[in-house]
């Protein structure tokens, strides 16, 4: 063999080398700092059909469907999605840089969270994302590096790990994937409240103006007080920033014989909003929503108040509330909720929980 052959052997071989260190042992190319995670998953957001997600032991955390009303979870009889969490990791993901590549050892997967998804010790979230161009695998562990902006991510089947430049949050639970607002009515709104419960007791609070800071309670028992003086107020602002813990469709919900407790919110222009609470036997509530818009008529400040807001009938007003009756009840009216007890409690208060202890 002449020199010159030798060197083009030699070159040959160096080039196979080469080769084979670019690729691991699945046959897929290490990714060099500053490469793209997943490449083409960008072009390919919009296309996105469905995400799961798989925790230990390949158990099934949430599933995500796009559908033609938007991101929905499967999981919870299709209920609208968090699409600014689902946003946030989906783009996260698709932006993904590699920082740093990590060990392709297994044995110290678990130590950046990217244990394989099937073993039951795993501590870390797959990620399945389909889409008729592009779907992609890939194991998030640890996501507290960098302040948030780092991540460590294995992709699945592959045994190289990295570190990647990414704000991902894969949530602890489905919960975390629900789109958790439901209202958000302020007090300044809440014309009144009335709390029936099952024995028949009830409780009545109301107040003659928005701007009034305490609401009055109907009919306290002769001899007893308040606690103190804006003792109902909690009740008024029951409908604020009211979000879900959890939620199942109408038809799952089966409450047995446990009667609800009926609440019922009025606003001063004309929004009445009926809440019902099932006590269930292991301490837990339930919870659904529905809306009905007042006639003019019917919106006026309670027999026992004075200086009542009143002005002429807007019909632009009527009409508005009567779109937000409907929307409310087409959203919450076909589910049944988990909400915080801080929340639900307001919706079964009875008279002596706002008044003070006897003398």
């Amino acid at each position: 063999m002449n020199q010159r052959n030798l060197l083009i052997l030699v070159g040959a071989l160096a080039l196979v080398a080469l080769a084979v260190l670019l690729l691991d042992r699945g046959g897929q190319r290490q990714l060099d700092e500053g490469d793209l995670l997943l490449p083409g998953l960008s072009e390919s957001l919009n296309d996105v059909s469905e995400v799961v997600l798989r925790r230990s032991g390949n158990a099934v955390m949430v599933t995500l469907a796009q559908t033609a009303d938007g991101w929905v979870v499967s999981d919870r009889g299709n209920y609208p999605a968090n699409f600014s969490r689902l946003r946030q990791n989906l783009r996260g993901l698709a932006e993904a840089r590699i920082f740093e590549s990590k060990t392709s050892n297994p044995e110290f997967y678990e130590r950046l969270g990217v244990r394989d998804i099937n073993d039951s010790l795993a501590t870390g979230t797959e990620f399945t994302i389909t889409s008729p161009t592009v779907s992609a695998q890939v194991i998030v562990g640890r996501t507290d590096e960098g302040g948030g902006k780092l991540a460590y991510v294995r992709k699945t089947g592959e045994e190289q790990s990295y570190l990647v430049k990414a704000s991902l949050d894969p949530g602890q639970g489905p919960n975390d994937w629900l789109d958790s607002a439901l209202l958000d009515i302020p007090s300044t709104r809440i014309r009144s409240a009335q709390i029936r419960h099952p024995d028949g007791e009830i409780l009545a609070v109301a107040k003659p103006r928005s701007d009034s800071v305490n609401y009055t309670v109907a009919d306290i028992p002769a001899g007893r007080s308040l606690s103190y003086e804006g003792a109902a107020n909690s009740i008024g602002a029951a409908l604020a920033g009211l979000t879900l813990d959890d939620v199942e469709p109408t038809g799952d919900f089966e409450p047995g014989e446990v009667q609800p407790v009926l609440a019922s919110f009025e606003t001063f222009d004309g929004l009445r909003v009926d809440v019902q609470t099932w006590e269930l036997a292991d301490g837990e509530r339930r919870v659904a929503f529905a809306a009905t818009a007042q006639a003019p008529a019917e919106v006026a400040a309670p027999a026992e108040t004075e200086a009542a807001e009143a002005g002429p009938v807007d019909a632009a007003e009527v009409a508005r509330i009567a779109d937000e009756a409907a929307d409310i009840t087409k959203r919450l009216g076909r589910w049944i909720y988990t909400v915080p007890s801080f929340k639900s409690d307001q919706f079964t208060r009875r008279m002596n929980d706002l008044l003070a202890a006897p003398e």
